[in-house]
């Protein structure tokens, strides 16, 4: 059954298997069930209809664990099956097979040009009988071999016909076709670039002398030939134009013809003369239509040369079938702009570097030098079209440059631009001999061989060979000629010289294999196989042996495989002269009895984290290897049979990458860059001492960098489902401090002013301090695990510890944990880095973020230590301080509820710098630039250091005692006056200097 799906989906009838039904209510919830599971299917249907019909392109279909998914330019539609069990898909693949679950099939979906311009055989799904059918020209046979998986989903993606044909849809019985295009309304030219302004397309112009050549043939006497020159051609066979479609999925096999309006527009004067576009061929993808076309007739104007400009426009006669109207659509004018290419000439193929190695311009001039190829009495064929090449000048830089155009003849790249080579040979007599010396030969295509004439005459190909044409020397023709106009551009001739054995080895043939099975990363050693299935194997090398005369029976018994069958040697490259190369997995020959006879299968099999390091870099692998055949043993000459193996996986999906949400991680916990307030942003977190009055609570300072992430885990997200290997559960994470050399987080500045390099090690699980010009480094921070770690968690070394050393104190109390500033708390960055397996980077976005390491404590001057000069005894004061932690808590006020924080932090020492204090006194009031000894030694200061107990417990009925200053003026008397003591704070976490004004009033009575 075969429905075309427009509109909703229709719900077949349903067997309910599974025996007799007990129970209404059972059976009521089974109908309920499935009918939710169909309205389901109904409606992703209803909705990938409605979104082609809006032009929206299909990208690819995939298989998912129960069912099937397809993958538009505005999202994905996803089928189930209604079962466990993954759905199946068939498509076309990069070479234009059949591929089933990534895997080629072999079976080509579109024929290949074959004899009188008939299309080859190819394949194509029948979905009236779910089976592949055969297409040969007119006729189509049913193969019997069916296409569907069984039990699941099957999505045939038939990109040809333009058609999604879906089999085993839960509630649908039969095939559901689907129509991936809609009707083209609209074409917009897409330039090449800008021609003056106006919109362009290059084209090649091809401009040679036309020549003529005499009919000849390989037995009379054509010494003499030589092409007589005609008259300039300037040809441009080549017009490639892409053209945006609207609705970019518009169905290109409705278009019924495609031509070229072509002009000559005015650029400042008028002339006559216009080029003749003739549409080739075309294609869509992307949206985009790429159109091939041959120009004739005329020439492209030059806008310098000649005032004019050349431009096209596209119609298309586009036939809508469902709406039944037949409409013309025409695109937009594109300037022509030729690119010259002059003086085709034919030249030795080897001739890539020394681009003066022409062939002989006549038969005379070849026959009077040496030949300049061998070829052994025996050999079976070769192949004239890889010794020969095409030069041309090319004029596209502005200046002349002589290069070659292709490979050699046999690479295909002149037939792409409307060229062709032929080859024929050319008799002539040379001596006495009454019988020609090509006649000693004979030519199939391209393929000389060697072989005895007949009564002096030349015989059909495959005729006899003996060591009687050993130094016979036939000539062959080359013709290079343009198919458009059927004019021949350029004519070269070679001469070869049967010898009686190869001087070295030789490569008879080269066989290319493609393969564009699917490549995932994943992190085991799983094995990939690809396989030449026997059939490729007759088809792409017995076969073509046979038309170089070489038996399949010969193959068998003397060509063998080099290095063995089990693991056979590959080589750099597929030439006579090819060394040995480093192995890319293994390549393998075993034997297939196809029932009739048995046929080599060869295999190359590769395991994961090999096609890893082939494809991570590269969208291809080659291997090579070779069957040799010995001629002469002692001299070491083989005939060579190359197999070349390429794989280019259809999805290369070689770069795992996923991204740390900032919803995974708890808000309140995070900061914007250098900014003091909770919840501003995702860049810095802060790490702090451990909290006053929590159980267990010491002081140390340990931060677990999970506490600020949801779950206390991170969780990676946006992982593509392809990487299965690659998703969050499946990935070890770390925590590592990033380098900061080059950037503002080193050096930095301690608390005593020395300047520290910061530096990672310990594979980046540690940072180090150093004085500069000091080696000696000093850990300050490293990264450990937890002490009880959490069952499921899947980070390690999580939690920050602040290293208990005098540097990295140092380095802590520089800044009060208010400034946030890079230079100021000490800040390093930190990375996420997830990983599955070592050999495989996995990119994670938004993973890195900083660290901000506050200060346990800040001590301010209150401002209320004053003195008056002269009093009695000297003037004596209780020092006083105000101090607060890193939550702005007050150690005197009423939110430490009851705990004493001098305690806690340790507060153990307060000493007074004497000699270091300063004064504004016979200077600017406040501005403390001078110490006080330099200005006068007759005022005295004297600081009373207090004992650890009584700063943490108090004296004499002060609650918490920091030492007494006393006063004294032994000079005149004075007025009013400052001075700045400082004082170094030690605590738990190192010393924090703070500088106290201390107000001296007037002389009393003065």
């Amino acid at each position: 059954m075969r429905k075309r799906f427009y509109g909703a989906l229709v719900l077949g009838s349903f067997l309910l298997a599974g025996g007799i039904v007990t129970s209404c209510s059972d059976y009521d919830d089974d109908i309920n069930n499935l009918n939710q599971r169909v309205d389901a299917v109904e409606k992703t249907l209803n909705d990938l209809k409605a979104a082609i019909e809006k032009g929206v392109t299909i990208n690819d279909i995939a298989t998912t664990d129960n069912g099937i998914v397809i993958k538009t330019s505005k999202g994905d539609f996803t089928i189930t099956n209604g079962t466990s069990q993954a759905g199946c898909t068939v498509e076309i693949g990069p070479n234009g097979t059949w591929v089933i679950n990534g895997k080629d099939t072999g079976k080509p979906s579109k024929g290949a040009d074959g004899e009188d311009g008939k299309d080859g055989i190819y394949y194509e799904p029948n979905a009236e009988t779910n089976t592949w059918w055969k297409v040969e020209g007119d006729k189509k046979t049913d193969t019997g071999v069916s296409y569907l998986a069984e039990g699941t989903i099957t999505a045939v993606y038939d990109k040809v016909n333009g058609e999604l044909l879906l089999n085993g849809v839960e509630g649908y019985q039969g095939t559901l076709v689907i129509s991936l295009t809609t009707g083209l309304k609209s074409l917009v030219f897409q330039p090449d670039f800008y021609y003056q302004g106006i919109e362009a397309m290059s084209v090649g112009t091809y401009n040679y002398t036309e020549k003529t050549v005499a009919k000849v043939n390989a037995d009379d006497d054509f010494s003499k030939d030589a092409p007589t020159p005609l008259k300039g051609v300037a040809m441009s066979p080549g017009l490639v134009a892409n053209y945006h479609m609207n609705p970019s999925n518009a169905d290109i096999n409705k278009i019924e013809k495609l031509s070229f309006i072509s002009d000559d527009k005015d650029y400042t004067r008028s002339e006559g003369g216009v080029v003749k576009a003739t549409v080739t061929s075309k294609e869509a993808k992307d949206g985009i239509l790429t159109v091939h076309a041959q120009l004739t007739d005329g020439t492209i104007k030059d806008i310098n040369t000649d005032g004019k400009v050349t431009v096209l426009a596209l119609q298309a006669n586009y036939k809508n079938a469902e709406e039944k109207v037949d409409t013309t659509i025409t695109s937009d004018y594109a300037a022509v702009k030729a690119v010259d290419y002059n003086d085709m000439v034919l030249a030795h193929a080897d001739a890539t570097v020394d681009h003066t190695k022409h062939l002989y311009a006549t038969a005379a001039e070849a026959i009077k030098n040496e030949a300049e190829y061998e070829i052994v009495w025996n050999h079976e064929g070769m192949d004239v079209a890889e010794l020969v090449q095409t030069h041309y000048d090319d004029l596209s830089s502005g200046t002349s440059v002589h290069e070659a155009w292709d490979v050699n003849a046999k690479s295909g790249t002149v037939e792409k631009y409307g060229f062709e080579y032929s080859y024929e040979l050319v008799g002539y007599h040379k001596g006495e001999n009454k019988t020609s010396e090509s006649a000693h030969a004979a030519m199939k295509g391209s393929v000389l061989r060697p072989q005895m004439p007949k009564d002096g005459k030349q015989q059909a190909f495959g005729a006899e060979q003996n060591q009687a044409e050993v130094n016979r020397e036939p000539l062959v023709r080359v013709i290079l000629r343009d198919k458009v106009s059927n004019k021949i551009a350029s004519v070269g001739y070679i001469k070869f010289k049967i010898v009686d054995q190869a001087a070295e080895s030789s490569v008879l043939l080269n066989a290319q294999f493609q393969f564009n099975d699917k490549y995932t990363v994943n992190c085991t050693e799983n094995e990939h196989k690809l396989e030449i299935a026997w059939h490729d194997f007759e088809e792409d090398i017995l076969a073509k042996l046979q038309e170089l005369g070489i038996s399949k029976e010969d193959f068998h018994t003397n060509f063998k495989l080099e290095g063995g069958n089990d693991d056979a040697t590959q080589y750099d490259g597929a030439t006579a002269t090819s060394q040995p190369a480093t192995k890319k997995g293994i390549v393998k020959q075993t034997i297939s009895d196809t029932g009739a006879e048995q046929t080599e299968i060869i295999t190359w099999t590769l395991k994961n984290n090999e096609a890893y390091q082939l494809f991570k870099n590269n969208e291809a692998a080659s291997v090579v290897v070779r069957y040799a055949k010995e001629i002469d043993a002692t001299k070491h000459i083989y005939q060579y049979v190359y197999v070349t193996l390429t794989w280019t996986p259809s999805e290369r999906n070689v770069t795992p990458a996923g991204k740390l949400a900032d919803s995974d991680k708890i808000k309140e916990y995070w900061y914007a860059t250098n900014n003091p307030t909770a919840g501003s942003g995702y860049s810095d977190i802060h790490a702090n001492v451990e909290t006053v009055g929590q159980i267990g609570a010491n002081d140390e300072f340990k931060s677990d960098i999970l506490n600020t992430f949801v779950g206390n885990d991170v969780t990676v997200s946006d992982v593509n489902s392809v990487y299965t290997a690659f998703q969050n559960d499946k990935l070890t994470k770390e925590f590592k401090f990033v380098d900061p050399q080059g950037t503002d987080l080193t050096p930095v500045t301690g608390n005593s002013g020395t300047q520290y390099e910061i530096t990672v090690g310990k594979n980046g699980t540690v940072l180090y301090a150093n004085i500069k010009g000091d080696l000696n480094k000093y850990e300050v921070v490293r990264l450990i695990n937890q002490e009880t770690p959490a069952a499921g968690k899947t980070i390690q070394q999580s939690v920050l510890e602040y290293v208990d050393n005098d540097v990295a104190k140092d380095i802590l109390n520089y800044a009060d944990h208010k400034d946030l500033d890079v230079k100021e708390t000490f800040t390093a960055q930190l990375e996420i880095k997830p990983t599955n397996c070592d050999w495989v980077p996995f990119t994670l976005d938004n993973n890195k973020f900083f660290v901000k390491f506050l200060r346990p404590i800040s001590i301010i001057d209150p401002n209320d230590n004053t003195f008056t000069d002269a009093e009695t005894g000297g003037a004596k004061r209780d020092l006083t301080l105000k101090f607060v932690d890193w939550r702005d808590h007050n150690f005197d006020g009423t939110e430490t509820k009851g705990h004493n924080y001098y305690e806690y932090y340790g507060v153990n020492k307060i000493e007074c710098l004497e000699k270091d204090i300063k004064t504004d006194l016979n200077g600017t009031s406040g501005k403390f630039d001078k110490l006080l000894s330099s200005v006068t030694d007759k005022i005295k200061f004297h600081f009373t250091e207090p004992t650890y107990q009584e700063i943490q417990q108090g004296k004499n009925g002060i609650k918490h005692y920091f030492g007494t200053l006393l006063y004294e003026n032994n000079g005149v008397t004075v007025g009013d006056f400052q001075i700045q003591v400082p004082f170094d704070v030690t605590y738990d976490w190192g010393t924090i200097r703070v500088y106290v004004v201390c107000k001296i009033s007037k002389t009393q009575a003065n």
